[in-house]
């Protein structure tokens, strides 16, 4: 059964540049996300990337379409070698995220297609990761957006949020209904400004007063 998704951090973008999961044909390693799959006791680990010859080692040519590729690992250390996982022939795609939806195999997933607009895509799908999805539309139809962030509500069943990035800083979303777009603006008169690409990470109780005690406000 594949487990919630890990967030976006530094930390994992870090882990796979050091451990090198593409070769030299890579031009760049962007937005990594990680799913872990208990059926196989194994991580699969998503990023962004476009693709140049093996005869051009400067990337001066042209390169493939940017697209989203991926890698197996169970300690991110040994990765295996990594593959295609998005990558239509005629738009490029990058900043794939991904969301639980509660249920074994049950995902919505996101992307900026910047050969469409710059706006970022939800698809959803019931039968895993790999399995088939279902373009539902744009998030947002205003403008030009990426780094998507998206986490559930924990308190409210079924509502969803998605941070996305306006260029500028991150502006929140709010749905009850991954089916349906556009999703709305939630009320948050006190949302922080000047936020960029990063991740939701939930905290437990103790976490959040801890941080609170540290942090007053």
């Amino acid at each position: 059964m594949v487990s919630p998704v890990l967030p976006i951090t530094y930390y994992l973008a870090k882990l796979i540049q050091d451990h090198r999961v593409e070769d030299e044909t890579a031009g760049m390693l962007w937005a990594p996300s990680a799913v872990w799959d208990s059926d196989t006791s194994q991580y699969h680990v998503f990023w962004s990337t476009q693709l140049y010859s093996p005869s051009d080692p400067s990337h001066t040519g042209t390169a493939t379409l940017k697209r989203i590729r991926y890698a197996t690992t169970r300690d991110f250390a040994a990765f295996s070698p990594p593959k295609d996982y998005l990558a239509p022939p005629r738009s490029a795609i990058i900043d794939q995220e991904f969301l639980y939806l509660g249920k074994p195999g049950h995902f919505a997933r996101f992307y900026k297609n910047e050969t469409a607009g710059s706006r970022v895509v939800i698809e959803t799908t019931t039968n895993g990761l790999f399995g088939s999805w279902k373009t539902i539309g744009n998030v947002r139809t205003e403008g030009r957006r990426e780094g998507p962030a998206a986490w559930t509500d924990n308190t409210v069943p079924g509502r969803y949020y998605l941070l996305l990035d306006d260029y500028t800083q991150y502006l929140p979303f709010q749905t009850n209904d991954v089916g349906m777009v556009p999703w709305g603006v939630p009320r948050w008169p006190d949302f922080p400004k000047g936020l960029k690409h990063g991740s939701v990470t939930p905290l437990t109780s103790g976490e959040y007063e801890a941080i609170r005690s540290r942090y007053p406000a």
